[in-house]
C-alpha cells in the first residue's frame, strides 16, 4: 500500500510540475509578445498599434473563427430565406409577362425573375451596412465604385426604354423578325427594370460613403477611370450625331444597343479593380462576401430566367435581343467565383482588420494598376 501511495503522490507532483511548466511557457510568449510589439513601435516612433491577437491562444482563436464562420453561415441563410419567400409573393401577385406562351413557366419566369431582383437588389445592402458600422470604405475600390454608377445609368435608360417605349418595342419586333414573318419579343421583363433603378440608386449611395467618411480627396478615382467616363460620354454623343447625319434621324434602338454594350464592358472593368486590390492586400477584409453571394445567386436565376423564356417562346435569337442581360449574368458569375475563392482559399487566415500587415491598415488609398 506505501508503494503504491508513492506512485499516486509522484505522478502527482509530476503533473503540477508539467503545469506549472506551461503555464511559464505561456506567460513568457505572451509577455515576450507584448514587449516586441511595444518595443518596436517606440523604437519606431511610429507610435503603430500592437497586435493584440498575437497574444491570443490558439483556442481562443478557434472559438472566434468558429463564431465568425457560424455567424456567416446563419446569415447566408437568413437572407436565402427571406429573398425565397419575397419572389415566390412577389412573382405570384405582381403582373406576369404575357407573351410568355405556358402559363406553368409564366409563373415560373415570375418567380425566378423577383427573386433574382431581390438577390441583385440586396446584394447592395451589406456593404454599405459594413461602411456605415465600419466608419471607413477601405477596402473597397474606388474605381468599382464610380463604374458600378456609370453603368448602371447606362442599363436604367436601356431596361426602362425596351419596357415602357412602344416605339423601341414596334421597332425592335420589324428588325428581328423571322424569315416566316413571325415577330420578335423583347425579353425585358419588370423586374429588370425594378432591379435597374433601384440599382443605380443604391449604388450612388455606397459611392457617397467614400466621400463622407474617407473623402475623395484622400481617395480619390484614378485617372484611368476619369477617361472612361469622358470617353463614353464623347462616345454616345458621336453615334446619335453620325446616325442623324448618315440616316436623317437617330437609331434609338442601336443607340441603346450601345448603352447596353457600355455597361458590360463597365462590368468587366468595375470588377477587375476590386480582384487586384485584394491580390494586392492579400486580404478580403473591407468586401462583404455576403455581397458577393448574393451578386452571385442574382447572377445564375437571371441567366436562367433568360434561357428558360427563349425556350419557351421557341426563339433562341432572344438570347442576343437582350444581349446586355445575357453577358451580364455570365460577366457576375464569373467574377463571383474568383471573388469567393480569394475569400476562402487563398486569402482565408486574414478575416480581421487586425489580421493585415501594418502597411496595408494604414494605406489612406490604393490604386490599383
Amino acid at each position: 500500500n506505501r508503494q503504491i501511495d508513492g506512485k499516486y503522490a509522484r505522478q502527482s507532483m509530476k503533473q503540477k510540475t508539467n503545469s506549472k511548466m506551461n503555464d511559464a511557457i505561456d506567460g513568457h510568449a505572451t509577455t515576450s509578445c507584448m514587449s516586441r510589439h511595444s518595443s518596436s513601435g517606440n523604437g519606431s516612433g511610429s507610435g503603430s498599434k500592437p497586435i493584440l491577437h498575437e497574444a491570443l491562444s490558439m483556442d481562443n482563436r478557434t472559438s472566434i473563427q468558429d463564431k465568425t464562420t457560424g455567424s456567416a453561415q446563419s446569415d447566408v441563410f437568413k437572407w436565402t430565406t427571406f429573398l425565397l419567400l419575397g419572389g415566390i409573393i412577389l412573382g405570384a401577385i405582381l403582373p406576369q409577362n404575357p407573351a410568355l406562351p405556358s402559363a406553368t413557366w409564366r409563373l415560373l419566369s415570375s418567380i425566378i425573375g423577383y427573386t433574382y431582383f431581390l438577390s441583385w437588389s440586396a446584394s447592395f445592402y451589406p456593404q454599405i451596412i459594413m461602411n456605415y458600422e465600419r466608419k471607413t470604405t477601405r477596402g473597397l475600390s474606388v474605381d468599382f465604385c464610380v463604374l458600378n454608377v456609370l453603368g448602371y445609368c447606362c442599363y436604367t435608360v436601356y431596361t426602362t426604354t425596351f419596357f415602357w417605349n412602344q416605339h423601341i418595342i414596334d421597332e425592335y419586333k420589324h428588325r428581328f423578325s423571322s424569315d416566316e414573318g413571325e415577330s420578335a419579343e423583347v425579353t425585358v421583363q419588370g423586374n429588370d427594370v425594378a432591379f435597374a433603378l433601384h440599382a443605380v440608386v443604391m449604388a450612388t449611395v455606397t459611392l457617397s460613403q467614400i466621400g463622407i467618411y474617407d473623402t475623395f480627396t484622400a481617395r480619390p478615382p484614378s485617372k484611368r477611370v476619369l477617361v472612361i467616363i469622358l470617353s463614353t460620354i464623347a462616345f454616345c454623343i458621336g453615334y446619335v450625331c453620325f446616325t442623324w447625319i448618315v440616316k436623317g434621324s437617330i437609331d434609338f434602338l442601336g443607340f441603346l444597343y450601345v448603352l447596353g454594350t457600355i455597361k458590360v464592358g463597365v462590368t468587366i472593368g468595375k470588377y477587375v479593380p476590386q480582384a487586384l486590390l485584394n491580390k494586392s492586400r492579400q486580404s478580403t477584409v473591407g468586401w462583404n462576401v455576403l455581397n458577393v453571394i448574393l451578386d452571385l445567386t442574382g447572377g445564375v436565376l437571371s441567366l436562367v430566367q433568360l434561357v428558360g423564356d427563349c425556350s419557351n417562346l421557341r426563339d433562341w435569337g432572344g438570347l442576343f435581343g437582350n444581349p446586355t442581360k445575357l453577358f451580364l449574368s455570365m460577366i457576375t458569375i464569373a467574377f463571383d467565383l474568383v471573388f469567393l475563392i480569394q475569400h476562402y482559399i487563398l486569402y482565408a487566415e486574414k478575416d480581421t482588420y487586425s489580421q493585415l500587415p501594418l502597411e496595408a491598415q494604414e494605406q489612406p488609398s490604393i490604386q490599383t494598376a
